[in-house]
């Protein structure tokens, strides 16, 4: 029992504790001054352009967005849906992307419009003071957008 009291060996459990101590607080400094979340952007937006292309042209859209840090999943949706409708399209979002640096990327199909179902749709926006600004694509037609998020 007395050779683990020794002068020796409490230098060592001495320095092994002080060396994990410095390394958990050299991870949490790096941590709190560099590592900061995605901000929030999940939600649903009303999509607003002046000429839609293709199948969407005479549709009012709605952009529901799911987040997950910076993976994101979605749906275009025609605002004609009804709630249960919506709801039950969250579980089987048409579109997956990313989200980096205040933009947006997003691609897939629009499964859920009518007309539109095997058809190709890339979304690339950015988020200023809660609005996206961007283009949406389909079938590599492009036209410009803005979203604002709608009231829950």
């Amino acid at each position: 029992m007395k050779s683990l009291f020794s002068a020796k060996w409490l230098m060592f459990y001495g320095s092994t504790i002080a060396f994990v101590i410095a390394l958990f607080s050299i991870a949490t400094n790096y941590g709190e001054a560099n590592l900061k979340a995605q901000p929030k952007i999940s939600g649903r937006y009303k999509i607003t352009a002046k000429d839609l292309p293709g199948c969407l042209k005479s549709k009012t859209l709605i952009l529901s967005i799911e987040q997950s840090g910076i993976y994101l999943n979605g749906s275009l949706l025609e605002s004609t849906h009804s709630t249960q409708e919506q709801t039950a399209l969250r579980k089987k979002p048409s579109l997956t992307g990313t989200f980096r640096q205040q933009n947006l990327e997003l691609s897939g199909n629009a499964a859920q419009i009518q007309g539109c179902e095997s058809d190709a749709i890339a979304i690339q926006s950015a988020i200023v003071q809660n609005t996206l600004n961007g283009k949406l694509s389909l079938n590599n037609t492009a036209v410009n957008f803005v979203a604002q998020p709608e009231e829950t």
